[in-house]
């Protein structure tokens, strides 16, 4: 696995998946309620954070991975048809 190999290309995406879903994957909802005699004094809310502790909501970390997957993918199918170009040009 060399420089500029298209496996070299998949690992650099997976380690990038794996830290776009540790800082934006929402992992654990928290929420609470606070009561008060006054109704409209009173009121509840819920969020989702990821394993960082971040706020976090599913669209940013959906797009992330999405736009990781594709340039994986673009880099790695370009990297392939390269080294395959050049093997067939030495034989």
């Amino acid at each position: 696995m060399g420089a500029g190999s298209p496996m070299r290309a998949v690992l650099w995406g997976a380690a990038a998946l794996l830290l776009a879903t540790i800082f934006l994957a929402p992992i654990f909802g928290f929420g609470r309620c606070l009561d008060s005699p006054d109704p409209e004094k009173s009121f509840c809310e819920s969020y989702t954070a990821s394993y960082a502790g971040l706020r976090v909501d599913v669209w940013p970390w959906a797009v992330v991975s999405a736009v990781i997957v594709v340039v994986t993918v673009v880099v790695a199918v370009r990297r392939h048809r390269r080294r395959r170009a050049e093997r067939a040009a030495s034989a």
